[in-house]
């Protein structure tokens, strides 16, 4: 198949040679742009990296070619005729079977608000057009990786997106974490990033020293320095941090959590 190397094995005896063998792809990855020469240079790409490729020229049929195809990771451009690449992430993501399909999105539009819709409605990364060979191979390496998780995965980890596509933000460095609909914010002492795990999703991970203290909020117990009524019915915990930020306690949960930071 173009694009794939052959090798031959050798072993003892007296005929030690075999027939090449084909080496296993790498995994299958479905790309879906209507830009046919992106298409025949990514494929070529992906293809020369050891990686089974399939192609649509649309979003219409990526939920049927999921199924059939099974790809572990789908390649998806945002604007594209017939069905765009919104309605077909809502499509893919709409099957719980998809629920941890790494999805890439590719776009024009690189602004923030872009990728927050585009992680709301459950892509895993989004790369900005014009992106390098280089950056695309890494991403797609990482989102990957990612979906084959190692027992040395750490789990004590949230993550968040950076330029290069995903980092790591160490629990231990975040102050607390606040919801904005399907998406987070992880406020480390004097930065803030777009987190990749929904509030809830994040706090069933369980994550020691953690307490979900408000319906948009989670608070790293350790980072609170004090707390105070901003008024008789909104009691409020201050986080050490750069900003002296405050965080909203819900009052079913006052006592509990007063407990829990020793008050």
């Amino acid at each position: 198949m173009t694009g794939f190397t052959w090798c031959t094995i050798y072993t003892m005896g007296n005929d030690n040679s075999h027939p090449p063998v084909h080496p296993a792809p790498r995994g299958t990855i479905l790309l879906v742009d209507d830009n046919a020469d992106l298409v025949r240079g990514l494929t070529t790409l992906l293809q020369n990296d050891g990686y089974k490729v399939r192609t649509l020229p649309n979003g219409a049929t990526v939920a049927e070619a999921v199924a059939l195809h099974k790809p572990d990771l789908v390649v998806l451009d945002v604007m594209m005729p017939v069905v765009d690449g919104w309605e077909a992430l809502r499509r893919v993501r709409e099957n719980p079977a998809n629920q941890n399909l790494p999805v890439m999105m590719l776009t024009a539009k690189g602004t923030e608000d872009a990728k927050v819709r585009g992680f709301t409605m459950g892509a895993d990364d989004y790369l900005a057009k014009p992106f390098s060979v280089r950056e695309f191979r890494c991403r797609v390496e990482a989102l990957l990786r990612r979906a084959r998780p190692t027992n040395s995965e750490p789990d004590q980890k949230l993550p968040v997106v950076a330029d290069s596509g995903t980092e790591f933000v160490e629990a231990s460095d975040i102050a607390f974490i606040e919801g904005v609909r399907n998406y987070t914010y992880i406020h480390t002492y004097d930065a803030r990033f777009l987190g990749r795990l929904s509030l809830g999703s994040i706090e069933a991970k369980q994550l020691p020293g953690f307490m979900r203290v408000h319906r948009s909020y989670i608070v790293r117990l350790g980072a609170v320095k004090g707390y105070h009524w901003a008024s008789k019915s909104s009691f409020k915990l201050v986080v050490n941090d750069a900003a002296g930020s405050t965080v909203p306690v819900s009052r079913k949960l006052v006592t509990e959590v007063k407990r829990q930071i020793g008050c």
